[in-house]
């Protein structure tokens, strides 16, 4: 009886178990109710058609209004041109990089529904990850991204599903015992702490390795990338 007892308890206590985790959300999944409307285009882009550059230039932009920023090394980062295809070439940087676009006349609301799709064909061990810069100046880096593929993968992701990282930018001392002195000129690329980014007015958006090129053999190509969100003008 007792051995009775004891095994319809256990299953009682299992059975509530399950249904308190079946109505536990999804971590880092908002619930939304109904059918949520997509996030509306900000921009796409595919990159002129113009003969190879390196490092790439804001002529390559299709988005004429949007402003090119690079980061790390930046001599290494080249806009490839071929006959079919035009993509971003990363394999002779000698450093970290990072490639992003901004509005000079707004931010962009990346919360909620907002996203990014990268279209890419990475050699070597390489993730595309998606890095943001926000209006109070902090950087920010996803721990997801596009991964190695032997032909162009197409992903979209929605940003405040990510998890994300805090983004070195600067070469600074954390604390009192280092032992080198900073380099002023260095700009690392190189994620740090976890972190909950402020999507709401994000500055500049874009893409990095995290990774020194490796030739062909290990390069990121980009293809083509677009956000999706709202813009708000700067007051």
């Amino acid at each position: 009886m007792k051995r009775l007892v004891l095994a319809v308890s256990l299953t009682v206590a299992c059975l509530a178990a399950g249904a308190a985790a079946a109505q536990e959300p999804a971590a880092r999944i908002p619930q939304i109710g109904g059918n949520p409307a997509p996030a509306p285009l900000l921009f796409r882009e595919e990159w002129n058609s113009l003969p190879m550059a390196q490092p790439i230039t804001a002529e390559h932009l299709s988005n004429t209004g949007l402003t090119l920023n690079l980061y790390g090394d930046v001599a290494g980062i080249r806009k490839s041109q071929h006959p079919t295809e035009n993509y971003t070439y990363t394999g002779e940087t000698l450093t970290n990089w990072g490639l992003t676009l901004s509005d000079p006349e707004a931010y962009w609301d990346l919360s909620r529904n907002g996203r990014v799709m990268l279209k890419t064909r990475n050699s070597g061990w390489r993730l595309t990850h998606i890095m943001i810069r926000t209006a109070d100046g902090s950087w920010y880096v996803s721990e997801e991204g596009n991964p190695e593929s032997t032909y162009w993968i197409e992903r979209e992701y929605i940003l405040s599903n990510l998890r994300w990282r805090n983004l070195m930018m600067e070469d600074r001392p954390t604390n009192a015992s280092n032992q080198r002195e900073p380099v002023t000129t260095r700009q690392p690329l190189i994620p740090t702490s976890a972190a909950t980014p402020d999507l709401t007015r994000v500055v500049e958006v874009g893409f990095t390795d995290l990774m020194p090129g490796g030739w062909i053999p290990a390069s990121t190509r980009v293809n083509a990338w677009a956000v999706y969100g709202l813009r708000v003008p700067r007051s």
